[in-house]
């Protein structure tokens, strides 16, 4: 003789009424442990600055990298968190980055990608749509310097400039003064010799 299931176990509201109280028993038994919180409060960035030894890194790029790379010497207040090597429009290039007055970022690439390259690298990388909105002037160690601005909507502003033998890309969180800061110190840097670590 078949035995047929009890009724509670074959209604869909039966199931749901089930699950529900399931789910309230979970919910009490972790509540009742303490172990559990909520805080709708926004996330917390007061934490301490991941940082870097930048100087290190950047002379391991300047052996490596077949572009000369910069080092620039940034305000007192600028902490380096972090260094890598990435490759834009399939070229070896390098980023650095800075946390300024802790609470923005700003970071410099260097590639012997062109420029137009570049900015294409760092549109896909960001998922943006960047147009050109403003150029800026600086007077760098082989004479004047043109950075392009780009900007777009919910886009980081990019600066991107060719000198001779690097492209450079700033990027980040930064005020305008801070990109103008970046911009002088990089172009008046002289490259780091890549000789003096071997």
């Amino acid at each position: 003789m078949k035995l047929e299931k009890p009724r509670m176990f074959t209604s869909t509201r039966d199931l749901v009424i089930s699950l529900g109280v399931l789910g309230a028993v979970m919910a009490f038994s972790v509540g009742f442990t303490g172990m559990c919180s909520y805080n709708p409060g926004p996330a917390d960035t007061a934490g301490p600055v991941n940082e870097v030894d930048i100087d290190t890194i950047l002379d391991s790029e300047a052996q490596a990298l077949n572009f000369p790379v910069r080092n620039p010497d940034v305000p007192d207040n600028w902490q380096a968190n972090s260094g890598r090597r990435i490759s834009v429009d399939r070229e070896l290039s390098s980023v650095a980055g800075w946390v300024a007055d802790e609470r923005y970022f700003i970071s410099l690439t260097q590639t012997s990608a062109d420029l137009e390259a570049a900015v294409d690298y760092q549109d896909d990388t960001d998922e943006a749509i960047r147009e050109e909105t403003d150029v800026y002037t600086n007077d760098g160690s082989d004479g004047e310097v043109t950075w392009h601005i780009y900007t777009g909507e919910e886009a980081r502003t990019l600066w991107a400039a060719e000198l001779d033998d690097v492209t450079l890309m700033l990027t980040g969180t930064a005020t305008q003064e801070m990109f103008e800061t970046l911009a002088d110190k990089v172009v008046t840097t002289d490259p780091i010799d890549a000789g003096a670590g071997s």
